[in-house]
This record gives structure tokens, C-alpha cells and sequence, in this order.
């Protein structure tokens, strides 16, 4: 696939940003890429540093796709790859890898996924932060198992990443740059005291391997938290102090929480002020780095997030932190994964320092309402004929959001909404909009609809 003619225009204004760092100064203890960072025109404006590579969005990648996504986060100024995990057991306690191991019942692909990557990151010179082992019995261990059982996991992940060592590294020295910790802490599950003390010594088994194995290589942690479950914001602060007391990391190690916005778990009128504390809480363990994991998906609806909120993330996480990454640009803006507007839209933001003025965007057409052939009420609408700029449609049951459907990459969207349950008796209104990747919103058609009894 080529890149559309209709990028050159923005590139033109963004190539220079490929050679630095378009964030802003890496204020931490990792060698920083962006030392030698010139002035930018949004110097002062948050950006992404790099995205995660989950497996399954790269597992058909050939060299020809996997020089396309890096020349484009080269453009945006990025400069890490998060690649994770290298070896996963499923709910069904099936073992898979992404590189040929002897730790694993199958590969998940037919390619070598570790070796695709960071041949073609060394290319452009991207830094690869590499997951060792996951397992879905993380999230219950303490129902199904114990913590002997979690224990065994540190193992097994410090034999993954002695073979992974021992298969990438003297190839690739500089691009396999650290170590990323698949499991995630919340706020909730490791709030007492038994439970920390088991934590710290799994994370302990783990580090202190990897410390041995690779000093050279910073590690990376990316917990999550719910302020409607668990702990606050204080409350967790504290229970990371107490972590940090006990936990072997040295210096250049990176604390990067999920801002969990994208997940529902924060809300941006929140996350700053959980934010400002877990920053308190990393001033605690000396030469530890704080940087933001930051979603731009919406997990309503497993959408892309518009720009504006992402945006607006990057700009409440900006105070605490010193760099950001993202879950998952290759997956939620890239162009050659989803609708280019949003890749558009982000990339004038790299150029200018501020989202794009785009116009209304031309609105559905033809709202009607039909039973269908199991007696669900169907909402469908005609695409408009101008679809520039357009990256879906906002579905509203009396006023409230009920769906959202974006277009693909191929311009593909699709425009018929089925309620779930049979609607009780009364009068509805449905409405529909487009709207563009920075949330502007075409006129709303609006359509009155009543079940009777």
C-alpha cells in the first residue's frame, strides 16, 4: 500500500521533526534521544514518544508495512517501540510465543515477530522495550492459585529473557534497548499488606535477574487504576511508596501508569490529581523516572479517540512527567490501520502546536426506523455524499450516546444501529451525527419513534 498523495502537503511542514525529539527535553536518567532537540513550533506542547506493538496487530506485518508505520512515527518524532508480550498463556492455559522458543507449546505466527521488529526498528533507529511473559490467570492468581504460582511466572519470564538475549541481542544492541512488565498493578487487587509483600517479591524475582542479565537495560511498569473501585488517589500514592521502599529498581527504571482515561477508569477531571500524587510517590525512589502511558481508544465502544481528548490528556499528565507513550498509536491513528484523518489531524498538531480548524462535516442523511426480521427496532441512514474529513457517526437514543461507528480504512462504515433488547412501550427520539477527528460534529437528524403498548 503507498502513502496517499494527500499527506506530502503535511510532511512537508513535519520531516525536520524526524531528526529530534518534537516533545520536549527527556528529563530523566535514560540516554536520552532528544539532547540535541532544536526549537519546534509547539516546543511547549505535550506529544507521544512512542506507541505499543501488542502481537496481534503485527503478526502479518511484512518489511514493506513495517517501513511504512516507522516512517511515519519517525515524522511524529517518536522514538520507542513497546513490543509485548514475547510469550502468552491463554485462558484455555495454552502457551504461545512471538519468536521461536522453547518456552511455548506454538508460535502465534508463522513470522518471527522479536526479529521483524527490531531489524526494523534498528533501520530507523528506534529503541525497543521488549515484554517477557503474561498469563490470563494474573488477573484471579489469588483465586486459582497462589502465590507460589506467581513466583513461578518470575521464573519462568527471567528463562524468556535469557533466551531472548541470547537470540537478538548481539545483533542488536542498541535497538533492544529495555525490558517492558506485562503484568498490571491496580488499585484495588494489591491494597493490603500480604498482598504488597507478594508483589514485591515477584517484582524483586524479576528485577534482580534482569539486573544481573542486563544492567545496561532500563525496565518499565505501567499500572492502571479505577477511582470508582479501590483506593484513592492518596491511598494509592502511599501504596506505591511502600512498593517503591522494597522494590530493586535502580536507576533509569521507568514508572509509566496507564492515565486509564481511555479505559473509563479516570476522567479528565481526575487524572491530574491522581497523577500529581503517584508523582509524589516516584520522588520517593530515587532515580526512578515517571512517564504517561496514554490511551486514545474509547473502551465504550473500542473506537479510536478523537483528538481533542487525547489532546487534552496529554496537556493534565504534562506537569508530573517527563515523557509519554501511547496505547496504542500503531492501532488507534495509524494510516495504514484506520481512517487517516486522525493521523492528519495529530500530525498538524506535531507541526503547529494545535489541533486543526476543520469544517462541519456534512451530516447522515435519511434517518429511518424499521423492525427487522427478529422484531428488534433498526435505526438506518444513508452515508453523506462528501465524507472529507468524516471518521463516523455518533448514534443518540433521547439524547444519549447509544453507539459510535468510524470508518475503516477503506472508507467503510457502517450505518445500521439494532437495539439489543425490544424497547419498551413510550416515544423515543433517535439521533444521528457525523463527526470529524477532532470532535466536531455535524447537525444532528433527529427521528421520533413510539413503541406502543
Amino acid at each position: 500500500m503507498k502513502r496517499n498523495d494527500k499527506y506530502i502537503v503535511l510532511d512537508l511542514f513535519i520531516i525536520f521533526v524526524s531528526l529530534f525529539s518534537c516533545s520536549h527535553q527527556v528529563n530523566d536518567n535514560t540516554d536520552s534521544l532528544a539532547d540535541d532537540a532544536t526549537t519546534t513550533v509547539a516546543s511547549k506542547k505535550p506529544f507521544i514518544d512512542g506507541t505499543f506493538l501488542p502481537y496481534y496487530l503485527i503478526s502479518d506485518w511484512g518489511d514493506g508495512r513495517w517501513e511504512l508505520e516507522l516512517a511515519n512515527l519517525k515524522k511524529l518524532g517518536m522514538h520507542y517501540l513497546i513490543l509485548t508480550p514475547t510469550v502468552f498463556t491463554d485462558k484455555n492455559n495454552v502457551t504461545k510465543s512471538i519468536y521461536p522458543s522453547k518456552y511455548a507449546s506454538n508460535t502465534y505466527s508463522d513470522n518471527d515477530l522479536v526479529e521483524n521488529c527490531l531489524r526494523n526498528a534498528k533501520k530507523f533507529g528506534f529503541k525497543v522495550f521488549i515484554g517477557l511473559n503474561s498469563n490470563e490467570k494474573w488477573w484471579s492468581w489469588w483465586k486459582v492459585g497462589s502465590e507460589d504460582w506467581l513466583y513461578a511466572q518470575m521464573e519462568h519470564g527471567n528463562k524468556i529473557a535469557k533466551e531472548l538475549i541470547g537470540k537478538y541481542k548481539n545483533r542488536y544492541s542498541d535497538t533492544m534497548y529495555g525490558w517492558y512488565w506485562d503484568w498490571e498493578i491496580d488499585n484495588l487487587n494489591y491494597t493490603t499488606d500480604d498482598r504488597q509483600q507478594i508483589l514485591i517479591k515477584a517484582l524483586n524475582t524479576n528485577i534482580d535477574y534482569l539486573n544481573q542479565l542486563t544492567p545496561e537495560m532500563p525496565r518499565m511498569l505501567s499500572p492502571f487504576m479505577n477511582y470508582k473501585v479501590g483506593h484513592n488517589a492518596t491511598a494509592y500514592r502511599a501504596m506505591w511508596e511502600k512498593i517503591f521502599s522494597s522494590i530493586h529498581f535502580k536507576k533509569g527504571d521507568i514508572f509509566c501508569p496507564q492515565d486509564c482515561i481511555g479505559a473509563g477508569g479516570l476522567t479528565l477531571n481526575n487524572a491530574g490529581e491522581w497523577f500529581r500524587e503517584l508523582a509524589e510517590a516516584v520522588k520517593s525512589k530515587p532515580g526512578l523516572v515517571l512517564w504517561s502511558n496514554s490511551e486514545n481508544f474509547d473502551q465504550r465502544f473500542w473506537t479510536s479517540a478523537t483528538l481533542d481528548r487525547f489532546i487534552k490528556q496529554l496537556q493534565i499528565t504534562q506537569p508530573f512527567v517527563s515523557n509519554n507513550i501511547s496505547f496504542s498509536y500503531s492501532y488507534y491513528y495509524s494510516p495504514y490501520q484506520v481512517n487517516k484523518y486522525f493521523d492528519e489531524a495529530y500530525s498538524y498538531y506535531i507541526a503547529t502546536g494545535n489541533l486543526p480548524l476543520l469544517p462541519e462535516p456534512a451530516p447522515a442523511e435519511n434517518l429511518r426506523i424499521s423492525k427487522n426480521k427478529s422484531g428488534k427496532t433498526e435505526l438506518s441512514w444513508d452515508s453523506p455524499a462528501d465524507l472529507q474529513h468524516i471518521v463516523g457517526f455518533l448514534i443518540f437514543r433521547n439524547d444519549s450516546l447509544i453507539a459510535n461507528y468510524q470508518y475503516n480504512l477503506y472508507q467503510y462504515c457502517k450505518t445500521t444501529y439494532t437495539e439489543k433488547e425490544n424497547l419498551k412501550a413510550g416515544t423515543y427520539k433517535f439521533s444521528v451525527c457525523t463527526y470529524n477527528a477532532t470532535n466536531g460534529c455535524s447537525t444532528k437528524n433527529d427521528l421520533r419513534y413510539t413503541v406502543m403498548p
